[in-house]
C-alpha cells in the first residue's frame, strides 16, 4: 500500500495530530477537519452513532482551520 516508509511515517503523525482517524486517497491531499478521536467519545460516551448527533453537537469537533497533508 505504502511506497516506502516515509509514506508511512508521513500518514501516521496525520492520524496521531487527527486522533487517530485518517481517511487516505494516495494521490489526494488529506483533509481533517474535525478531531474524530474526540467525536467517536462523545458518542459512545452518548450512546449514539456519529451519524445522529445535531449540527451543533458536531461543530464543537470542528478544527477552526482543516488540517491538509500533501
Amino acid at each position: 500500500m505504502f511506497d516506502n516508509s516515509k509514506d508511512r511515517i508521513s500518514l501516521d503523525s496525520a492520524a496521531e495530530n487527527a486522533g487517530g482517524y485518517v481517511d487516505y486517497v494516495p494521490g489526494r491531499p488529506l483533509v481533517i477537519e474535525a478531531d474524530y478521536h474526540a467525536l467517536s467519545n462523545y458518542c459512545r460516551k452518548k450512546g449514539v452513532r456519529p451519524s445522529d448527533i445535531t449540527e451543533d453537537e458536531y461543530s464543537v469537533f470542528l478544527y477552526d482551520e482543516p488540517l491538509v497533508y500533501t
